[in-house]
């Protein structure tokens, strides 16, 4: 069980309170009365006591009923729930590698990618025109993320220490924009039928915009999303991790047009996305992950090196509404996102 506290009955005096004990993200909650837990828990079918996840680096256990509290006080109403637990699962994967996300002072920190027809359902944000309701539902279920990573996770003076502030952090939940998507979707694309919802947790740092407004040819486009990523400040290009391009549609379809699939765009990335060993200091060359020590050693100054190890460990998302824009989102090294399915 929670721990509970008996608390006035003021709004301003709950959350100075729990400001103080450092429960919160420094922005008003929703007091987690018992009865407002309850409520919530009734958007999931699991029982309260059920452990999804141990989360690093406190290595706290994240029941169903705490992640009901921490949805309490983001403002989610319960059919969040579903979606909230499958990130939270997703969390606990590993793969993921919460510990370094949580603990590292780059910025960086989850970001929640829904699939699938529960994305629809709750009407999160995917392009625009954006309405009222998607704002609500990808800033309430990315805050309770946040809140979660804070009070089961978190531990004060260890966790959240990031030289520069995620200013991205607390709308890091959003929708694959599948109907303005060219491919198929990334949970199809991870082996899941188009009517299952999945949720993505991505260990990422915030998005890189992109732009090219004058391109009419997938190559065109690709040369310039690809070579204004790879510069020698790019995250992945100092070990092994998991870039992300969060396509615009315009793009995404300019690049369809040309017959090109996801992995051909992929493979293109790979290929000239690249940078000469000669615009790293030599000083950086020898913090390089060893598998990028041993790269660069294999070849000259002005050998060129991709920001991944193989085509296949790019991801690619269709994101966003009308527009010539596009991200592209480093990540934690070593680490790579976690998708997972959602359960009632």
């Amino acid at each position: 069980m929670s721990s509970v506290l008996d608390l006035i009955d003021d709004f301003e005096a709950i959350n100075d309170q729990l400001y103080e004990l450092g429960w919160t993200d420094g922005l008003p909650v929703v007091p987690p009365t018992e009865d407002r837990v309850e409520r919530m828990l009734r958007g999931t079918t699991r029982r309260p006591d059920e452990i999804v996840a141990t989360l690093e680096p406190k290595r706290g256990q994240a029941t169903v009923e705490k992640i009901a509290v921490n949805a309490v006080m983001a403002a989610c109403p319960p059919e969040y729930m579903p979606v909230i637990i499958a990130a939270v699962e997703a969390m606990g994967d590993p793969s993921l590698k919460l510990y370094s996300l949580l603990t590292a002072t780059h910025n960086q920190s989850p970001l929640v990618l829904v699939n699938g027809p529960i994305a629809r359902q709750l009407d999160l944000a995917c392009g625009l025109p954006q309405k009222p309701s998607q704002r609500k539902a990808s800033a309430t279920i990315g805050r309770a993320i946040v809140l979660i990573t804070i009070n089961v996770a978190g531990i004060p003076g260890t966790t959240h220490v990031h030289t520069q502030e995620p200013i991205t952090r607390y709308y890091h939940c959003v929708a694959e924009n599948e109907a303005g998507s060219p491919w198929e979707p990334l949970h199809v694309e991870r082996g899941y039928a188009p009517d299952q919802s999945t949720v993505t947790v991505f260990p990422a740092n915030p998005p890189q915009h992109l732009d090219d407004m004058g391109s009419t040819g997938a190559k065109g486009v690709l040369r310039t999303l690809g070579l204004s990523a790879a510069n020698s400040a790019n995250r992945n290009m100092h070990g092994k991790g998991e870039p992300i391009f969060f396509l615009g549609p315009q793009h995404a379809h300019t690049i369809a047009k040309d017959g090109w699939s996801k992995l051909d765009t992929k493979r293109f990335l790979y290929e000239n996305a690249r940078l000469p060993q000669s615009v790293f200091s030599e000083e950086n060359l020898i913090v390089l992950s060893d598998t990028w020590i041993k790269r660069f050693q294999s070849g000259g100054p002005e050998s060129l090196y991709p920001m991944a190890e193989s085509p296949e460990e790019i991801t690619l998302v269709v994101m966003g509404g009308h527009g010539t824009h596009s991200l592209y989102i480093q990540t934690v090294l070593d680490a790579h996102s976690v998708t997972v399915p959602v359960r009632s």
